[in-house]
């Protein structure tokens, strides 16, 4: 999973230079140019072609509509993980909506040495704290997961001290 994660990573950081941020692709400027067309019968035909030609890019997926939702549940499923700044991913203007702490339930706990634990969230996210706790967390309970400085995240479990952390998966 993890390996698989990562190649998704660099595929994405790879093309992120090929993608112009502020330029959306042919088959969208197509069907904006069609708006400047004065004859209803002539504008209505470029438009046709224009959504023809868009409709079957994203069938070939070649163009991948993404809407503010599906960007915002990506953003979040990817908390923890150190990415490159993509252009689909919103600009500097957006930051505010960056995730800085998630709080959700533990589906499955284990230990893994000296009061460490690596326990996963519904969402698949798999989490490791890299300092003991004096307790043993139980599948159900909630996580408080934030983002800290320079890299670092801190997992607070129901009624234990916040330790440091990281995603591993």
């Amino acid at each position: 999973m993890i390996r698989s994660a990562v190649t998704v990573l660099i595929a994405l950081a790879l093309a992120a230079p090929a993608v112009a941020a502020d330029e959306p692709p042919a088959t969208i400027q197509a069907l904006g140019a069609c708006r400047g067309i004065a004859d209803n019968a002539q504008r209505l035909a470029c438009y046709d072609r224009a959504a023809g030609a868009l409709l079957q890019s994203v069938a070939a997926k070649e163009t991948v509509v993404l809407d503010k939702q599906a960007v915002t549940k990506t953003k979040r499923s990817l908390f923890g993980f150190s990415l490159p700044k993509l252009p689909f991913f919103g600009n500097d203007k957006d930051e505010k909506e960056e995730f800085t702490q998630i709080d959700e339930p533990i589906k499955t706990i284990r230990s893994i040495g000296y009061g460490r634990f690596r326990f996963t969230l519904d969402d698949g996210a798999t989490w490791e704290t890299t300092e003991g706790i004096n307790a043993f967390p139980k599948p159900g309970e909630k996580v408080l997961i934030k983002k800290g400085l320079m890299g670092s995240y801190f997992i607070k479990f129901e009624g234990n001290r916040s330790v440091k952390g990281m995603r591993v998966g």
